[in-house]
């Protein structure tokens, strides 16, 4: 399966955001774990996607699909901007990616690293619940 085809899956998933203001959007919330730009999206376009990658501190991956080949794989005509909302789906990508086009070791090393803080989260999460349960009581 080819790295754009990956993203109808994220889409169907519901874990992809398409359009300037949607990705902007989604940064601003701290959703967007990796941002993706046409490789024929306008220069302010990009512009805009490399601010709201500062903004969410994620990646922003310029892909080498156009305008079209991203819309076709989510399902709209053209798609200039997109943002990967889940973490696993965005690690999945970028590996699926890392195959099609070279050079995107520091992308995959920082949602490697997203994706570490998020599962010792995870487990922070789980122990604090099984303490709960326990009533505080260490066992």
């Amino acid at each position: 399966m080819s790295a754009v085809t990956f993203l109808g899956l994220a889409k169907k998933a519901g874990k992809i955001e398409s359009g300037d203001e949607s990705v902007a959007i989604a940064a601003r919330a701290g959703k967007a774990k990796l941002i993706l730009t046409a490789s024929d999206a306008g220069r302010s376009t990009v512009a805009r996607a490399a601010s709201s990658g500062e903004t969410a501190g994620c990646p922003v991956v310029a892909t080498a699909y156009t305008k079209g080949e991203l819309g076709g794989a989510l399902g709209r005509d053209t798609v200039g901007v997109a943002a990967v909302t889940d973490i696993g789906f965005a690690s999945a990508f970028i590996d699926k990616l890392s195959n099609e086009m070279p050079g995107l070791e520091e992308a995959k090393a920082a949602l490697d690293d997203l994706n570490a803080r998020a599962e010792q989260r995870k487990r922070e999460t789980r122990r604090h619940e099984r303490k709960l349960r326990r009533g505080g009581k260490k066992n």
